[in-house]
């Protein structure tokens, strides 16, 4: 049904409203109250808040002028010789301008704030230990590589040096029982005219000389 519809006069809803006289009037006046009520209250955070900045402008300003003779403080140090821009102290070794104001405006308590630095220079602490134990931990990881590491070069000189003594006692070995054959095979040769490789004793050098191949295995191959 269109808004610009005329309203049905026999409909439940039209029947149900209260039309007793002056009613609607009442409503109105009502309403209008509690429309004032509402700028009232809304009128009252808009001053305080700005009484708040208008304080806040008169500190600021109050803070960042000079001190005037007005100012009993100054008018003191002023009987005492002192002069306006002067630093304090018999050899004027002393501060110029006054200590700074510093005005708290949240809601943390006192000591708060050097708390939360405290905390966070414990946190920043912490944090480079454990850089610390890690680095010390990783250098320590790089030394036992290079002990492991040095070691298993070592173990694999050894086991070469092993192989070339066990090939050189070998060599040694062979070296000598040749030289211990040749010295036999001679004095076989020499005092029995008997070749081990012919298997037979010769009647003489000159028929050793004549009928034996040679004087050694290869010969007789």
């Amino acid at each position: 049904m269109e808004e610009d519809e005329e309203e049905d006069y026999m409909s439940d809803s039209f029947l149900k409203q209260d039309v007793r006289p002056g009613l609607p009037m009442v409503r109105r006046v009502k309403e209008a109250i509690q429309k004032e009520e509402k700028q009232k209250e809304a009128n009252e955070k808009n001053r305080q808040k700005s009484i708040k900045e208008e304080e806040k402008e008169r500190r600021d300003l109050v803070l960042k002028s000079a001190l005037g003779n007005e100012n009993k403080g100054f008018a003191l140090l002023q009987k005492m010789g002192y002069k306006s821009g002067q630093a304090l102290g018999k050899s004027g070794e002393g501060i110029v301008e006054p200590i700074p104001l510093n005005i708290k405006t949240g809601r943390s308590g006192l000591g708060h704030e050097e708390l939360k630095k405290r905390k966070a220079e414990e946190k920043l602490e912490n944090y480079r230990q454990k850089l610390h134990m890690k680095k010390q931990a990783n250098e320590q990881a790089a030394d036992q590589f290079r002990i492991r590491l040095k070691t298993k070069q070592e173990e694999r000189k050894m086991e070469g040096d092993l192989r070339k003594s066990q090939r050189a006692c070998q060599q040694l070995d062979l070296q000598k029982v040749s030289e211990k054959l040749h010295i036999l095979t001679a004095y076989l040769r020499d005092k029995h005219f008997y070749c081990i490789w012919c298997g037979t004793t010769y009647e003489g050098s000159e028929d050793l000389a004549s009928s034996c191949p040679g004087d050694s295995a290869a010969d007789h191959e």
